[in-house]
Order: C-alpha cells, then sequence, then structure tokens
C-alpha cells in the first residue's frame, strides 16, 4: 500500500475519519457521534477511538501514517493548531488540538479549518481536478467556503480568509449571525431561504408551506421547501428561485474578483438540482463580466459528504510534505 494518511472531520454532531491513500483512495471510513456536550477532552477521545477504529480497519500501524489532519470549525488557527471557541463545541476556549492529538495518537497532526478542508477535497480528487484555482461554497445553515488559487489554499494573513458567507450582498439588510447586516449567508444559505419563505407567507403569500410546518413557521426546514415544490407549489418555488439569484449575485462577484475556473457547491441543498443550480448560472453569468463568467464552471461538488474528510487528509499530506 501507498504511504496513508488520515483525515478528520470534526463536526459539533459527528466526526468522520478516513484513511486516504498518497494516491487518493479512501481505503476505510468512520462516523459516529462527537458528544460535544462533554466538552473538549470527551470529543477527542471520539476522535482518537474513531482514528483507532479506522487504522484497525484498513490493516495499518502508527508506522504506516504519515499524517493526521483534522478540519475544525473556526474560529482557529491553522499555523498552531489552536481551536479558539466554535460555537458547535461548547466549552473549548484555546484549545491546542494538534498537539493534543498528536500526544494521544503518537502521529504529527495537522488542523485546519473544515470549509478550507471541503475545499481542498473537491480540489485534490473531487469536481476540481484539474484546475488552478476554484472555489467552493458549502451551502447549510450558513455558507462557508474556501479558494484554491494556483494550487494552495488562501488562507489570509490571520487565517481569516475565504469567509465568502460574509461577502456583503446588500446594504442595510438582514441581520446576519455574525451580526453584520446584508451578509450573503443571509440570503442564500438554508437559513436565508426559510426568512425568505417566512417573510412571504408573513405578507400573505397562499403556499401548503403553512400547512406543512402546522402553521408554526419556526417548524419550517429547507425540506419542506423541497417537498413542497414537488408537488407544484408556486410560492415554494418561487423562494428557491430567489435564493438561487441570492446565490448568483454572491458568485458573480467571485467571478469578478478571482477569475475561477471552478465554483463548486456542496451541502444539502445542492439536492434540488437544477431547480438551485440554472437560476444560479444565469445570474452569475449575467452579473459578471463576459470572459471569467465564460471561464467558470458552477457544478456540484464530486466527492458529497467525504469533500472534508478527504479534503481534511489532502491538507494535511500536503503540509508533512512541506508544500505550503
Amino acid at each position: 500500500m501507498s504511504a496513508v494518511v488520515i483525515g478528520v472531520d470534526l463536526g459539533g454532531t459527528n466526526v468522520k475519519t478516513a484513511v486516504v491513500s498518497s494516491d487518493k483512495r479512501l481505503v476505510s471510513k468512520d462516523s459516529r457521534g462527537t458528544q460535544a456536550e462533554g466538552g473538549p477532552e470527551a470529543v477527542m477521545d471520539v476522535m482518537q477511538a474513531s482514528i483507532e477504529a479506522v487504522m484497525k480497519s484498513a490493516r495499518v500501524d502508527t508506522d504506516d501514517v504519515v499524517a493526521v489532519g483534522i478540519g475544525a470549525p473556526g474560529p482557529m488557527n491553522w499555523q498552531t493548531g489552536i481551536v479558539y471557541s466554535p460555537p458547535n463545541l461548547p466549552g473549548w476556549h484555546d484549545v491546542h488540538l494538534a498537539e493534543a492529538m498528536k500526544d494521544r495518537t503518537g502521529i504529527s497532526t495537522f488542523v485546519d479549518n473544515d470549509a478550507n478542508c471541503a475545499c481542498f477535497g473537491e480540489f485534490w480528487s473531487g469536481a476540481g481536478q484539474g484546475v488552478d484555482t476554484m472555489c467552493l461554497l458549502t451551502l447549510g445553515t450558513g455558507i462557508g467556503g474556501g479558494i484554491v488559487v494556483f494550487g494552495q489554499l488562501l488562507r489570509g494573513v490571520d487565517g481569516t480568509a475565504a469567509e465568502i458567507g460574509h461577502l456583503k450582498v446588500a446594504r442595510d439588510g438582514r441581520q446576519c449571525g455574525c451580526g453584520a447586516t446584508g451578509c450573503f449567508e443571509a440570503y442564500g444559505s438554508v437559513t436565508g431561504m426559510l426568512r425568505t419563505a417566512i417573510e412571504g407567507i408573513e405578507n400573505g403569500r397562499s403556499t401548503i408551506l403553512t400547512e406543512m410546518c402546522e402553521k408554526d413557521l419556526s417548524k419550517l426546514t429547507g425540506k419542506m421547501v423541497s417537498e413542497a415544490i414537488a408537488k407544484g407549489d408556486e410560492f415554494a418555488a418561487w423562494v428557491m428561485h430567489e435564493t438561487a439569484v441570492w446565490l448568483g449575485i454572491g458568485i458573480s462577484s467571485l467571478i469578478n474578483l478571482l477569475n475561477p475556473e471552478k465554483v463548486v457547491l456542496c451541502g444539502g441543498m445542492i439536492a434540488a438540482g437544477e431547480t438551485l443550480f440554472s437560476p444560479i448560472r444565469e445570474t452569475a453569468s449575467r452579473l459578471s463580466f463576459e470572459v471569467p463568467a465564460r471561464r467558470a464552471e458552477i457544478v456540484p461538488a464530486g466527492l458529497g459528504a467525504d469533500s472534508g474528510v478527504i479534503g481534511a487528509a489532502a491538507c494535511a499530506l500536503q503540509r508533512y510534505e512541506g508544500k505550503e
């Protein structure tokens, strides 16, 4: 077997772990609950157990593994491996994650932002293979992002680059969870889509969504919007289209700024297929300069739910080999 690296995708709900070979094969993988309520030590216990499980499944030992890569939620310092205070991991304050996990496993460990890992995973072995410059947007509760420029992740001086969800798309717009107003993710995320739906319903729009959520708009979900569209609900279709237009507006700025060869979208929203992608592409193309718009392909992720864990492994391998 070629050299292997272990990737860990640390989320607030689940820890996903995989053994990945240097020739980009996913050898074995594991997923288990994060146990975030137990604090940093409990989460690291889960991570250690998951690493041991994938190593056993892949029949490799410590000497066979060149590095462990962890994709962790921010804020964090990717160079030191310190995770500061991620919202979905209670009790985490300046946790020296890379150092602690190296002590537990005996393997060189690197920590990167989880969205950056997903981006690099798609660049390394997914939808971004063969390009030099690309962007990735994770469409979920918010909008995460990653940018690769000429084969290198764009991290920024302080490691805070590529916060794509906090591009400003509307002056005096909706309040964002970050505290600012008019952020991209306040319109183009699942949360933004639901806010668009709720605003419409509160303004008297007729839709089966009202009955689907039992007239409690706090229970409205993205899945309900998709189900309503499938049943022919015109308002739900408008909500999805409006969200796609906002996504196209934000992506047009990325196209003009970065001239990427690909813009890769991942997350649960992309299950909507062309209902989502078609207006995104039309809007982004219309609002971008002609040359970069013609260059940029807007495509779904190629690795599915594995982009983060494969990307964590790929980032660790690159850093271990001294390529950044």
